[in-house]
C-alpha cells in the first residue's frame, strides 16, 4: 500500500510539460512513493526519481532536431526513423547521463507501462535500476510506425499508451491511496477517432492496428475516470491550460521551450495545493 502515486501521461515530445511540472516539484521538495508512466511519461518519471533536473528538457530541446534521434538516415544503418537504440544507449548514457545511484537507491517504485505487439494488452514493468539498455522503458517508448517495438522474451513490446494511456487505474490496483495526474492534453480534450485503415500499417502486429483504431474510447473513458476520482477527492490533476498545439514528434524548440517553462510555472502554482492534497 501507498500513501500516494503519479501517473504520467506520455505525449511524446509534447510531454516536455510535464518535464517542467515535474522540475518545479522537484524544486518544492514534493515526492511520491510510486511513480506510474507511460511512453515519455515514465522517461519523465525515471529522471523525477533519480533528481535529473532539467534532463527531460535538455534532451527535448538539444536533440529532438539531432539526426541520430529522429530521421529517415537512421533506418539506412538498421535503426528505426525514432532512434530508441540512440536514445536509450549513447544519449541517455554518455551525453545525458542519469544519476544511477540516486535511482537504484530511491523508495520511490516506478512502473513502465508497455503494449504487448502479440496481444494488444497492456504490460506492467518495475524496473529497479536503468543501467544497461533497460528495455522495459524503451518499449514504453517505442511509437509503432515510427519504431521497430523491443523484444523481451518471447514477445515484441510497443508504446504503452497505446492501451492504457492514462495509467491511473493501475496504479489503484497497486495500491495508491491518492494519486497525482499529470496530463498532456488541456481540459476538456475529446479524443476523436482515427480511419481503420490504418490497420493496414500494422500487418505484422493487428493487435496493434486494433489498438491504434480503438485508442479513442480507450481515452476518452480513462479521462472519465480520473475525472470521477477527482471528484471523489482521490486525485489532484495537473494539465494545460489551453491545447499545446504541438504534435507527438515536434521540433520546434521554440515551442517547446514555451510548453516547458507553461508547466515549470503551473507545477509552481499547482505545489501548494499539491502538498496539502498529499498530506491529508
Amino acid at each position: 500500500m501507498y500513501n500516494n502515486g503519479l501517473v504520467l501521461e506520455g505525449g511524446g515530445n509534447r510531454s516536455i510539460y510535464t518535464s517542467g511540472v515535474l522540475d518545479a516539484f522537484m524544486d518544492e521538495k514534493i515526492d511520491f512513493e510510486y511513480v506510474i508512466g507511460v511512453s515519455a511519461g515514465s522517461c519523465n518519471g525515471v529522471s523525477f526519481i533519480a533528481k535529473n533536473y532539467r534532463r527531460q528538457h535538455d534532451i527535448i530541446i538539444n536533440y529532438s532536431n539531432d539526426k541520430r534521434y529522429m530521421g529517415a538516415g537512421n533506418m539506412l544503418k538498421g535503426h528505426s526513423f525514432l532512434n530508441t537504440d540512440w536514445i536509450f544507449g549513447e544519449l541517455a548514457y554518455d551525453i545525458l547521463p542519469l544519476n544511477q545511484d540516486v535511482f537504484e537507491n530511491s523508495k520511490t517504485v516506478l512502473c513502465a507501462v508497455a503494449t504487448n505487439g502479440e496481444t494488444g494488452k497492456a504490460e506492467y514493468f518495475y524496473p529497479k535500476s536503468m543501467r544497461g539498455e533497460c528495455p522495459e522503458l524503451k518499449a514504453s517508448c517505442s511509437l509503432p510506425g515510427v519504431t521497430n517495438g523491443v523484444k523481451i522474451g518471447n514477445s515484441t513490446y510497443f508504446d504503452g499508451g497505446l492501451v492504457d494511456s492514462i495509467p491511473l487505474e493501475r496504479a489503484f490496483e497497486d495500491g495508491c491511496k491518492k494519486c497525482v495526474v499529470i496530463l498532456t492534453r488541456h481540459k476538456g480534450y475529446v479524443k476523436k477517432p482515427i480511419t481503420p485503415k490504418v490497420q493496414k500499417i500494422f500487418k505484422k502486429f493487428p493487435k496493434i492496428g486494433e489498438a491504434v483504431t480503438n485508442r479513442h474510447t480507450m481515452y476518452n473513458h480513462q479521462l472519465d475516470f480520473v475525472k470521477k476520482a477527482e471528484a471523489e477527492g482521490l486525485v489532484y490533476i495537473v494539465q494545460p491550460t489551453a491545447p499545446l498545439n504541438v504534435g507527438t514528434l515536434e521540433k520546434d524548440t521554440s515551442k517547446l521551450e514555451a510548453i516547458y517553462r507553461l508547466g515549470y510555472k503551473q507545477g509552481k502554482d499547482n505545489a501548494q495545493a499539491v502538498k496539502e492534497f498529499l498530506s491529508k
